[in-house]
């Protein structure tokens, strides 16, 4: 039962590589800050956070909602390393200030949607 739950663990970890290494970092196009936001959601995020707050496992947490102070100051730690976590490192390091931020106010107005089990 281990090894399954490890393997799904990797599987997870190498699909956020290959879907992040894919989508092109669709934050460097020139759309809408709102329309990247949301797009970077979809498609770097949601692999492993879920679309709608629905978490993709248990050890992922839901970022629907949170303040989005809270938001910023976690994803510049991953981006600087201050934070460790390989798959987070990885996925926000070519992330600009604004491009955090306006990430950041995506997940932020999500309020209704937050899941508070």
């Amino acid at each position: 039962m281990k090894e399954r739950i490890l393997s799904c663990i990797v599987v997870v970890y190498l699909l956020g590589f290959v879907i992040f290494g894919l989508s092109g970092c669709s934050v460097l196009s020139k759309k809408p800050d709102t329309e990247v936001a949301a797009n970077t959601a979809y498609y770097v995020c949601s692999g492993c956070h879920g679309l709608e707050n629905v978490r993709v496992n248990f050890m992922t947490p839901n970022i629907m909602g949170q303040k989005k102070g809270y938001l910023v100051a976690t994803l510049r730690d991953y981006r600087d390393h201050k934070r460790i976590e390989p798959l987070m490192n990885g996925a926000v390091a070519n992330l600009s200030d604004q491009e955090i931020e306006n990430l950041a106010a995506y997940y932020a107005k999500a309020q209704g949607m937050r899941d508070e089990r």
